[in-house]
């Protein structure tokens, strides 16, 4: 699992929130993702962070996913328990850390409609979800219920 510089992330978040931003909102459907713009408070300042992130539709409940519980956007979503999603009907949603079957099945979810290997997850891509599930409390499922502000 290998982690670019931050100016690098930055680079490619930004032209990414631009595609997301530029069309209009995909459906939801079942054991897939859509991409989406996630704001969230930072955890020091308070300032909105906006990141692409994808959010994959597992039994009818949204999760986002993240292969290391490290990164800045999941430590702030840690901390405010709640984010906005630009292009749902109701953007305020409660963020739950969840760390159970449901959590695995979407981050499996999540991986097999990736369409290609990725490196950033500490197992391989095609992990059952019985082996996503020994790696939980390392990764950050979290999921997402629409709450009004």
């Amino acid at each position: 699992m290998t982690t670019p510089p931050k100016t690098e992330i930055r680079d490619r978040n930004s032209s990414a929130l631009s595609k997301i931003r530029a069309s209009e909102p995909k459906p939801y459907e079942e054991k897939t993702y859509v991409l989406r713009a996630l704001t969230i408070p930072g955890r020091s300042s308070g300032h909105p962070r906006t990141v692409p992130i994808a959010v994959v539709q597992f039994d009818g409940t949204h999760y986002i996913c993240a292969p290391d519980r490290g990164r800045d956007w999941v430590q702030n979503l840690i901390a405010a328990e709640h984010c906005d999603l630009e292009g749902d009907p109701e953007p305020r949603h409660q963020a739950d850390l969840v760390d159970d079957e449901a959590a695995a099945g979407a981050v499996y979810a999540y991986l097999a409609k990736l369409g290609k290997p990725s490196t950033m997850w500490p197992f391989p891509s095609d992990a059952s979800p019985e082996e996503i599930h020994r790696h939980l409390g390392n990764i950050a499922v979290f999921r997402l219920k629409p709450r009004t502000p």
